[in-house]
């Protein structure tokens, strides 16, 4: 029984809740309403299993695996047979015909089987049988009708071009290598998948906070007019101060409208990477992303990290998978260039029997031992009453034989091809994890900056409306110090954001992303695994 193809599917492995237990919800300001709290590993969940792009790289898998079974068909048996009828009516000017035609019909069957083998024998074996009769003489064919039967037996060996068995496989492990190639496909696309939805969350909670940052920088704004109106109405400071603090409130109702367009395009792109359409029980639900990863992670160092991505990127696999069939491409090639050489032979055994007509031979009684029906042909031939048999070698060479060296020299570039494509992966790889390791530590750098900022800017501006309680500052000056403390607080949730995009890009370039939240890509093969 043929062993099971290296790869039938992909199975995906979600160690995860589904979206459908999502916890609770989250209050939110009036203009966020209330949202539903969205974990990130339910997010990576329900891309993975939904995202159609991901289905469509999956049906590669299925596809390619026809193709083993279409290489490996071609060692299947082969039934043959056939029927037919033919009669022949010519003028013939021999006088011992007694009329003046010659006659001759003959109705005849086949059927054989035929297999090639793995290693490049051919062979057929063919039962022929058929039923013929003429109109001559009877002492020139005293049977009428013959009944013939044969068994013939042929095999063709070769014994340069064409022998063994990793020759007449090329195409069948080629073929099996495609579909590892087309799982390596698949799982680099759901890592790409789940490295989009990823940057997406984080996108999503950074706009959020920025939202919230803005809705109380308003807000300040406001209670600024509010105490301002009451100075003015007591005569304590000019309407120049209440104009301020209302073009600040103005100025900030817009940028609050500007941040919620963000969070509803940023939530549109992130529904979309998880395929929820209209009719979708999540489709009018309004996303809210968990707290975010803080600084305080463990990642791996550039030689671990580099490591990983040798190891287990789904790219490199790939080519070194296509690296292996240009190995096999080469072995083939340098086959064809040997002369044809085939060890041809048949055996076969025959029989013949009918139905004898009185007859006379030189005033004898002429007769023969052929006499019988259709049995008796079938038994003569089991018995070997004619027997065939032929060996010999066959011959042949291209005079120059330029097409199967030009074929060679080309699948030797091809595989020179595919070292350099596999070095130059190799080198993305390491330029991916160095930059993601770039943007992480510089991204934790920033966090700690904008901590400071924060902290000193939260300082001044508290200082500053102890000061404008006594009367010792304006409104510019406190819309100021509000500006900072706000500008601080979206410059630390980017940075934080960027930290945890870095973390993203970093553990993709390593090809470890979804094994990072528990979700594992596995292949369902006898050599083959994300673990490998």
């Amino acid at each position: 029984m043929r062993r099971k193809l290296l790869l039938q599917c992909i199975l995906v492995v979600i160690t995860i809740f589904a979206l459908t237990s999502l916890a609770g919800s989250a209050p939110l300001t009036p203009e966020l309403k209330k949202g539903t709290v969205l974990p990130l590993r339910s997010a990576l969940a329900r891309g993975i299993q939904k995202n159609l792009d991901l289905r469509v790289i999956e049906l590669d898998i299925p596809i390619n695996d026809q193709n083993v079974i279409i290489n490996d068909a071609e060692f299947d048996p082969v039934l043959k047979a056939s029927i037919s009828s033919l009669e022949e009516k010519a003028p013939t000017s021999l006088t011992s015909v007694i009329e003046d035609v010659d006659i001759f019909r003959t109705t005849g069957a086949d059927v054989g089987l035929s297999k090639k083998f793995r290693f490049g024998l051919e062979s057929e074996i063919a039962f022929e049988t058929s039923r013929s009769q003429n109109n001559l003489p009877l002492d020139q064919d005293p049977l009428r009708p013959q009944y013939r039967d044969a068994l013939i037996l042929d095999f063709t060996q070769p014994l340069l071009r064409d022998f063994g068995t990793k020759i007449n496989t090329a195409n069948l492990r080629i073929s099996q290598n495609a579909v590892r190639q087309a799982a390596y496909g698949y799982m680099a696309r759901a890592q790409g998948i789940g490295e989009e939805i990823e940057i997406a969350y984080y996108d999503l909670a950074r706009a959020l906070e920025i939202l919230r940052y803005h809705i109380e920088s308003r807000e300040l704004a406001r209670e600024l007019l509010e105490g301002n109106k009451k100075k003015f109405d007591a005569g304590v400071v000019p309407v120049t101060e209440v104009q301020e603090a209302e073009t600040a409130v103005a100025s900030r109702d817009e940028q609050v409208i500007f941040a919620r367009q963000q969070v509803e395009i940023i939530s549109n792109r992130l529904k979309d990477l998880l395929e929820i359409r209209p009719g979708d029980p999540l489709y009018e639900e309004i996303f809210v992303t968990e707290p975010v990863g803080e600084i305080e992670q463990d990642f791996p160092d550039l030689g671990k990290a580099l490591g990983i991505a040798l190891k287990k990127r789904p790219d490199l696999q790939q080519q070194r998978v296509e690296l292996a069939n240009r190995e096999i491409r080469i072995e083939y090639y340098a086959n064809q260039k040997l002369p044809r050489i085939d060890l041809e032979s048949t055996l076969g055994v025959n029989g013949l029997s009918g139905g004898i007509r009185s007859a006379s031979f030189a005033g004898a009684p002429a007769s023969t031992s052929y006499v019988g029906n259709y049995d008796d042909a079938l038994s003569g031939m089991a018995s070997g009453d004619g027997y065939e048999w032929y060996i010999g070698l066959r011959f042949s060479y291209p005079l120059g034989n330029r097409a199967a060296q030009a074929r060679h020299r080309r699948a030797t570039q091809e595989k020179r091809q595919s070292i350099y494509l596999l070095k130059r992966l190799e080198g993305t790889a390491e330029t991916q994890v160095k930059n993601a390791l770039v943007s992480v530590q510089r991204s934790i750098e920033r966090v700690r900056v904008t901590e400071r900022f924060e902290k000193l800017a939260q300082t001044t501006l508290t200082q500053e409306m102890e000061r404008l309680k006594k009367g010792l500052s304006d409104t510019f000056r406190i819309l100021d110090f509000q500006d900072n403390l706000i500008e601080s607080r979206i410059r630390k949730v980017t940075a934080l954001g960027d930290f945890n995009k870095g973390l993203a890009n970093l553990y993709r370039a390593t090809g470890a992303n979804l094994e990072r939240f528990n979700i594992f890509v596995q292949v369902n093969a006898e050599e083959i695994s994300h673990n490998e």
